[in-house]
């Protein structure tokens, strides 16, 4: 497991209008631009970032697309993590919304697979 190579997959190192290519990997980089890789260790991923307005609804929650997108692609990364050389693809994805968080929070994301 190389953690940078963690890093380097997870934090976008290009601004949206930079990307070329489907809407998606736009859509994508929009939602990781300010995740922060706060730990990696073997099987193990802890991330952060703060809600901010371009992430959030009108009424100054985090939209749950944004909350979907993330775990599909954090979910992803605790694959790296442990050490598989490749993070699959998602066929389903079960969420669910227990409470709201609001601009100028922080959020901090742990995400653990199985050995």
């Amino acid at each position: 497991m190389d953690p940078e190579a963690v890093r380097r997959t997870l934090e976008p190192t290009a601004f949206a209008k930079e990307i070329a290519g489907s809407a998606s990997h736009l859509y994508d980089t929009f939602v990781l631009s300010g995740v922060r890789i706060d730990g990696v260790e073997h099987g193990r991923l802890l991330c952060s970032f703060v809600v901010t307005p371009r992430i959030a609804s009108p009424a100054g929650y985090l939209l749950s697309g944004v909350t979907a997108t993330l775990a599909d692609q954090l979910g992803s990364g605790v694959f790296l993590c442990s050490g598989v050389g490749t993070s699959g693809v998602s066929l389903e994805l079960s969420l669910s919304y227990v409470d709201v968080a609001s601009i100028g929070v922080r959020l901090r994301i742990l995400l653990l697979i199985g050995t």
